[in-house]
């Protein structure tokens, strides 16, 4: 095409000197375009014009710009190549496959014609390359979500979050840019052996912030204290000589923990059962409610349903580690444990 820059005649602009920002077919007589003159033929003088390097240029100045005050760029994936794709911000940049997202990119043939939030990582002034991450990008949000969120939690709160892994002590919980754990302790009233049994991973969840460290951005969270307690739940069901079909956690030589209700502990101490029998984890068996401490929340039961043994008999092997705090898993004590 010819166009008018003004001279003594016009300049010719070769198809192959328009970027890909500008369809020739759309172009008509009498559309204004920027181009620079790139040569000037010595035997005529004809203007060899060029537009994508007159954009080029322009945006090279508006790249190291960009870089100076740190900002993002907006530019659409043309090509991929060997360790990454190319954008188009007016002039070629290159983004490694590495920087383009936070995680690892599967097939990148998917990312042309997307638009990508570039920042410069890398400028040559010499062959006026650059080269962009979309990943410092995201890590910056992330970071500043993240901060924006601590600000914010409180202590005692309850926040919905998203279960996004599985451990053998617990569940990790996306906040919403911060990960928090759910200790399987703080996932159910009743005592669990791996967090399968209580939520899995994509599930939507309301939590309690239990404690958090701002600075090391560690939250642990529970999720049965968002939950109903089943000491006012089932308190019309927790009174002395109330019998219960109960489900038992641990035997020991001296004393069993059994479920009395879902979450709810008991204690049947040596004397209130037959040490003869065979008794086992998960077997059911029916006791009596013997004395119930709300304040402390410890439940002592009979399965011989013996209503006269001294209430010094049965504190006596009462193990605060075990039945202390509802729910609570912690270290089981030596056994069997110490006569007094």
């Amino acid at each position: 095409m010819l166009v008018d820059v003004g001279g003594k005649s016009e300049g010719v602009l070769p198809f192959r000197e328009l970027s890909l920002a500008i369809d020739s077919k759309l172009l008509k007589v009498g559309d204004t375009i920027e181009v620079m003159v790139h040569r000037i033929d010595e035997m005529d003088g004809t203007l060899f014009l060029s537009e994508r390097r007159a954009r080029a240029l322009k945006t090279w100045e508006k790249v190291i710009e960009a870089h100076n005050r740190d900002e993002v760029i907006e530019a659409t994936v043309t090509q991929v190549v060997k360790g990454g794709v190319l954008v188009d911000l007016g002039m070629r940049g290159f983004v490694p496959a590495s920087q383009i997202r936070r995680q690892p990119v599967g097939n990148l043939d998917e990312l042309v014609s997307q638009h990508l939030r570039l920042k410069v990582i890398d400028l040559d002034h010499k062959r006026h390359r650059v080269v962009l991450s979309q990943r410092l990008v995201l890590e910056e949000e992330l970071q500043a979500k993240k901060q924006e969120l601590l600000d914010t939690l409180e202590v005692g709160q309850i926040r919905s979050g998203v279960v996004v892994r599985l451990a053998d002590f617990g569940a990790f919980v996306d906040l919403g840019g911060i990960d928090g754990l759910i200790h399987n302790s703080e996932l159910s009233y009743s005592r669990i052996k791996h967090p399968s049994e209580v939520v899995k991973i994509g599930d939507v969840v309301q939590v309690e912030i239990m404690k958090f460290d701002p600075e090391a951005k560690k939250v642990s969270l529970s999720l049965k204290h968002a939950l109903p307690d089943p000491w006012d739940q089932y308190a019309d069901r927790l009174y002395e000589t109330n019998k219960l079909t109960a489900s038992i956690v641990k035997v020991t030589p001296n004393y069993m923990l059994v479920e009395v209700i879902p979450g709810i502990l008991a204690m049947v101490p040596k004397g209130e059962f037959d040490a003869s029998a065979q008794f086992v984890a998960g077997q059911e068996v029916e006791v009596t409610l013997v004395s119930i401490n709300h304040a402390t929340r410890r439940i002592t039961a009979s399965i011989q349903h013996v209503a006269d043994v001294p209430i010094e008999e049965i504190e006596k092997y009462a193990v605060e580690e075990e039945i202390g705090e509802i729910g609570t898993v912690a270290p089981a004590p030596p056994e069997p444990l110490p006569e007094q």
